[in-house]
């Protein structure tokens, strides 16, 4: 006999419209796209400026893409056997960002902790790049955690009409997080602050981050509440770590077709978008004081790193405002999955609803929409070795903030259908061999029946703020309690972020090629006084390594296009 899960209790989330509770769900990826954006525009402009080269910083982001692949799935497995009283994903978001918020103070003041304990000018230098890029993986190994949390709660509540809603919700909540980091990041915050918060601008970004997070994950966790798992499907409970990695191992070599299909895609588009998350502030930042500051400016500048922070951080100031728009006006424009009908319809603020109506006889789906996207984010960063000029350089970075807006949405709304029709499928195949082995045909068929008719109900309501008097009840019938969130929701979404964290392994493999053959160094010109500007490569006759890594990211891109426009007819 099928062992199927047993629950007790049912989600829930406080607030009393459908745009409350979908906010409240999604809220704690302000918190975490703040810290995500904060590293981004800092942490490689940061460690140039302790003396590392651009092939060194290239190899220092593998932090990223290791913490991902190991973190990511691994604790997707743990916490959907999580029996916490608490659920299985909030206890793992609190506590993952906590350790994030030391580790990020711990970055910010580095250089004062080591001269607490090292003396010697040239070993403190070393020691300082050594705990800098310590706690940059510090920073990524715990916040995989909570961001991996953050995804799979969105997904454990929402029926599947509404996944491609709290995806889109989730995306713009990202867009806001990412967009208050930049625009954090721009203003002179210590002119604002003083020294409340650290003495230069790198300091208080770091304690604002800290703080962003614990608060943002706070709401959120406080808002939902999650089922309790009594015991897992056939067992699974009892397994220890190598069972653990030998699932993961066998889920990510035995995937569904669409769920492969939709990973592939994935993984050819985040080859391109690596590079532009992780270099564009810089790159903005270098074409700026490359080709319109004077030399004799940039001697005078006091705090170099936070001079290009800001100019990297208003020009993702507007990426992450066209970011936001798109992920709010969007959805509106794109079909719904093709399932039953949702009593839930998204609707737009009035001002807009007539433009929008004229475009809703001709909308695309969702599949259409991600397969433009990538078209659009390779046109755009074609053009990258050609930008030099602030402007220029600001505008292809803004163009990319409609493919991204699409980028952060449509593979999680695809990935939550498929897991919740995988669930409802096994359990609805569980159920019926559990009834055939507990009665006759009568009872099998009446029992079948019901449960059909309670996925079809499942299909049509908002499965949020049940009463929980029938617990007790679920508890001593499983077979009754049909679940209306992915039990697996951790292990799939960490299969792909495994997809979403290979590439960045290739990305950075790539961008050590280009960095080391076009700036192998940051030796200063012999007829040039040393300045603080030297980790910059302010050389207008020499390429700019960081553009031809965005050109290669676009080429990748369009593969990304051919294998979502395949995704089509994978059935």
């Amino acid at each position: 006999m099928v062992q199927t899960a047993r629950w007790a209790g049912t989600p829930s989330i406080k607030g009393k419209s459908e745009s409350t509770r979908m906010a409240l769900l999604t809220f704690s990826l302000v918190g975490l796209q703040f810290t995500w954006g904060t590293e981004m525009t800092y942490c490689t402009p940061y460690l140039l400026q302790l003396g590392l080269t651009k092939s060194k910083v290239s190899l220092v982001w593998i932090a990223g893409p290791l913490s991902g692949l190991i973190i990511q799935p691994l604790i997707g497995v743990i916490a959907d056997r999580s029996r916490s009283k608490w659920g299985r994903r909030r206890p793992f978001m609190i506590f993952g960002s906590f350790v994030v918020a030391f580790c990020l103070i711990v970055l910010g003041w580095t250089a004062e902790i080591v001269a607490m304990f090292v003396t010697e000018p040239e070993k403190a230098k070393n020691v300082t790049i050594a705990l800098a890029v310590s706690s940059i993986y510090a920073v990524d190994f715990s916040i995989n955690v909570v961001q991996a949390c953050c995804r799979s709660l969105i997904v454990d509540t929402l029926p599947i009409p509404l996944q491609q809603a709290g995806s889109a919700w989730a995306g713009r909540m990202s867009a806001i997080g990412q967009l208050i980091s930049y625009v954090v990041g721009a203003v002179d915050t210590v002119s604002i602050f003083g020294s409340l918060l650290g003495d230069t601008q790198f300091k208080q970004m770091t304690v604002i981050a800290a703080i962003s997070l614990i608060s943002a994950v706070a709401v959120t966790s406080y808002s939902v509440k999650e089922r309790v798992l009594i015991s897992a499907r056939d067992s699974d409970g009892k397994a220890g770590a190598i069972q653990v990695i030998t699932q993961l191992f066998k889920t990510t070599m035995e995937l569904p077709p669409r769920i492969q299909a939709i990973c592939w895609a994935q993984f050819w588009a985040w080859i391109g978008w690596f590079p532009f998350l992780f270099y564009s502030t810089t790159w903005v930042g270098e074409t700026y004081f490359r080709y319109e500051v004077p030399k004799d400016e940039l001697a005078k500048s006091t705090d170099m790193l936070g001079e290009v922070g800001r100019v990297g951080s208003l020009s993702l100031t507007v990426f992450s405002s066209i970011t936001f728009l798109s992920s709010v006006l969007l959805p509106f424009c794109v079909q719904q999955p093709d399932t039953k009908r949702s009593r839930f319809t998204p609707r737009p603020p009035p001002g807009v609803a007539r433009f929008l109506k004229k475009i809703t006889a001709v909308r695309p789906d969702l599949q259409t929409a991600w397969f433009i996207s990538q078209i659009m984010f390779a046109a755009t960063m074609i053009f990258a070795p050609l930008a030099h000029s602030r402007a220029f350089a600001t505008f292809l970075v803004a163009l990319c903030g409609i493919p991204w807006a699409i980028s952060g949405w449509a593979p999680f709304a695809f990935m939550g259908v498929e897991i919740n029709k995988l669930t409802m499928n096994s359990n609805s195949a569980a159920g019926l061999a559990a009834q055939t082995a507990r009665a006759g045909g009568v009872t099998m068929i009446t029992s079948a029946s019901m449960r059909a008719s309670a996925q079809d109900t499942e299909l049509e309501v908002l499965r949020l703020n049940h009463n929980d008097s029938d617990s007790d009840a679920d508890e001593e019938d499983p077979s009754s309690n049909i679940p209306s969130t992915g039990e697996l929701a951790g292990i799939y979404l960490g299969v792909l972020n495994v997809y979403t964290t290979l590439p960045q392994f290739v990305g950075t493999f790539i961008s050590w090629i280009v960095f080391t053959l076009l700036e192998p160094g940051t030796t200063p010109e012999k007829d040039s006084d040393p300045s603080d500007t030297q980790w910059m490569n302010l050389d207008k006759d020499k390429p700019n390594a960081i553009s031809i890594c965005l050109f290669i990211g676009a080429i990748s891109a369009l593969v990304a296009a051919e294998a979502t426009r395949r995704l089509r007819y994978v059935p």
